[in-house]
């Protein structure tokens, strides 16, 4: 876990954002080759208020709007797509409490979001049930000194490592899906950094336990039947696009690997159109290529975030205009059927500006194929591509899940 005591307010696009930046990726490649975890850089984040970027400015934040903060996501994942990747679930959470901040209990989170504080994600779990399923193995039962105890083990805990917080998922004594919120230090609490993944491992997505975990009526957020009707909300859409802000981010980073593989090799093959790699029209062609196509995965994501604070904008207590919602989340769908298909494609031709010495493994460049890869399989594409095609067809709903 990471502390700060005070934050120190860079703002994107400022020339310290990109000194800040530039610190971050100088090391990035060797973190990932040496299996290291970002936790300076993590806090480098944290005290700069990258956390608080969504906040109003009244709440101690940067006032940014939703299209704002994803361009700055893409910014840190282009320096390292681990540390962007991070700070995920915590983006969530404020929005999630951004709904409703002059509630009592939204307030006090936000406070903290406000003091540097993050919040990680302790969701998942193994088993038979269906993933995305509303119901829980990790328990939350009355207790008469704290209010509740908490028992259960979580996986795919992405950012707990480094999180301040963590918001769990559990089945209450009636039946009932809790939110509750404990801090990562607390007495039961056991972060286990065992993420395997070939790609975005260093991003805390290990194992959580809580062993009878004492939990104050406070610290629940939410308390509703299996069943109940799910409250409308953009907030999920915003969760998914956040995956494709980092891919967009990685593809940035396969363009500046791409220039400096061309400007670094001295020699091409016998029967290369020039003598030097950087003058030969094909070499150039692909880099060409590699820039469209992070360009155009850059702006596709934009344009969902715009879509998303559109929708976010019209929510006045009861939830965002469905017509606006349903927008949002068909675009942010859209977004990942395609950078599913031509990210990793791109990743892939990186490669071939270098050769076989491409390959080598201290330049570490199969780095940006295994995240992509890695982080796209958060949900499945072809679900995602028949739901947009059934909605064209027969205008159908979007699933009420947190993978739309």
């Amino acid at each position: 876990m990471t502390t700060v005591e005070n934050i120190n307010r860079i703002l994107p696009g400022s020339p310290e954002w990109t000194e800040l930046l530039a610190g971050i990726g100088s090391g990035a490649k060797d973190r990932d080759l040496n299996d290291e975890n970002p936790f300076d850089q993590v806090t480098a984040l944290k005290r700069a208020g990258f956390g608080t970027l969504r906040l109003p400015t009244e709440l101690g934040g940067a006032g940014y709007t939703v299209p704002q903060l994803f361009s700055a996501v893409i910014d840190v994942a282009r320096a390292d797509p681990i540390v962007a990747h991070i700070f995920r679930t915590h983006f969530w959470f404020t929005e999630e409490r951004l709904r409703t901040p002059h509630d009592p209990v939204g307030q006090r989170w936000l406070t903290k979001v406000a003091d540097g504080k993050i919040f990680g994600n302790a969701f998942s779990e193994k088993g038979s049930l269906a993933v995305g399923s509303l119901v829980f193995n990790t328990r939350l039962l009355p207790d008469p000194t704290s209010g509740f105890r908490l028992t259960g083990e979580k996986y795919y805990s992405t950012g707990t490592l480094f999180a301040d917080y963590l918001t769990a998922t559990a089945t209450t004594d009636h039946d009932s899906v809790a939110i509750v919120i404990v801090p990562a230090d607390r007495t039961g609490v056991r972060l286990i950094d065992d993420w395997d993944g070939f790609g975005q491992r260093r991003t805390g997505t290990g194992t959580t336990t809580f062993t009878n975990v004492a939990v104050s009526a406070e610290e629940v957020l939410s308390d509703s039947p299996y069943d109940a009707e799910p409250t409308p909300t953009v907030q999920y859409a915003s969760l998914q696009l956040y995956i494709h802000a980092v891919v967009a981010g990685v593809l940035e980073s396969v363009v500046d690997d791409g220039v400096a593989l061309l400007r670094s090799r001295e020699r091409s093959f016998s029967h290369a159109t020039t003598e030097k790699p950087i003058d030969d029209p094909l070499l150039q062609r692909q880099l060409g290529v590699l820039a469209s196509t992070a360009y155009v995965a850059r702006a596709a994501v934009l344009d969902a975030a715009e879509a998303i604070g559109r929708a976010t904008a019209s929510d006045t207590g009861d939830g965002p205009d469905a017509e606006l919602a349903a927008e949002a989340q068909l675009k942010v769908a859209k977004v990942k059927v395609h950078l599913d298909d031509v990210a990793p494609e791109s990743a892939t031709r990186l490669l071939e500006l270098g050769g076989a010495s491409a390959a080598s493994r201290q330049r570490n460049l199969d780095r940006h194929w295994r995240n992509i890869r890695t982080i796209t399989l958060h949900n499945p594409v072809a679900y995602k591509a028949r739901v947009i095609g059934e909605n064209l067809l027969h205008g159908t709903a979007l699933p009420a899940n947190a993978y739309f």
